[in-house]
């Protein structure tokens, strides 16, 4: 069963995702839910649905001001917030924990929740996701500035090749399409958000298993980040992919999908 859904968040906002549920009716399935990176939505991990419906109840939201949600402009946006949208999801759902994936400022998402509601995380997964944004980083390449003077489409033509590396055209353009909900004036919320933090240190309360997976190098991020989170993680697995686009859940799904399929199939041995 695959269905698109919505439901209210606590503050009124509208929330949309996607539920693909393949598994066999009278088993009581394990959930995973897949967090889209910025600037994208819940479609843009489609092609990771084969890899777990058939044994996981797999749940794709579109965070608020992104895909089909509602970006709840009038309402304060928050870390807590967001991480509530994460736990009120789960409660809709049907589910006490998830395995959760975070591509990007999706897995930024899943770690602020992960901090104030961990009993609700059987594991964590961690593509390209860094534990905030680092203060020098946005500063290279202007990029918050580009966003709100370019928009939303522009700015992911003109740094897609970083993103999702030497794909086809039609991937591009699939790519760029898949941005389509996001505005300029939901991401002058959203982004500063991001960055409003930086939290690496913060990773040693996790006492769930965390898996990161990232570019080899990330093309938008130094090394040296993803090495400070995990020296910080107590149950950690690092995982590189050489020559992958700080995108890569979307320019290699497969390869991704598979990694983090390996990783809960090593969890269910434990």
């Amino acid at each position: 069963m695959t269905s698109d859904a919505t439901f209210v968040a606590s503050d009124g906002v509208r929330l949309f995702y996607r539920f693909d549920d393949h598994t066999d009716p009278w088993k009581d399935a394990p959930y995973l839910v897949l967090v889209h990176p910025g600037m994208g939505g819940s479609e843009r991990l489609i092609a990771w649905v084969p890899h777990f419906s058939r044994h996981y109840r797999v749940v794709r939201p579109d965070m608020r001001g992104h895909g089909k949600s509602e970006a709840g402009l009038d309402k304060p946006l928050t870390h807590e917030r967001l991480g509530l949208d994460f736990v009120e999801l789960l409660d809709h759902v049907g589910a006490r924990k998830a395995h959760v994936m975070g591509s990007s400022a999706g897995g930024m998402v899943a770690m602020q929740a992960a901090f104030r509601w961990p009993e609700r995380f059987a594991s964590l997964a961690l593509y390209a996701a860094t534990a905030g944004i680092h203060p020098d980083r946005p500063k290279k390449g202007n990029w918050l500035e580009r966003v709100a003077k370019r928009g939303v489409r522009q700015f992911l033509t003109e740094t897609v090749r970083d993103r999702i590396g030497n794909a086809s055209p039609e991937h591009v353009r699939w790519y760029i399409d898949s941005a389509e909900g996001v505005t300029v004036e939901a991401l002058a919320r959203f982004v500063p958000l991001m960055a409003s933090e930086y939290y690496p240190e913060k990773l040693a309360q996790f006492k769930f298993p965390v898996l990161m997976v990232v570019p080899d190098p990330d093309p938008m991020v130094d090394r040296s980040e993803y090495d400070k989170m995990h020296r910080h993680l107590r149950d950690g697995t690092f995982v590189t992919i050489p020559g992958a686009g700080h995108g890569m859940t979307a320019e290699i799904p497969d390869r991704c999908a598979e990694t983090l399929r390996d990783y809960l199939k090593k969890l269910e041995t434990r």
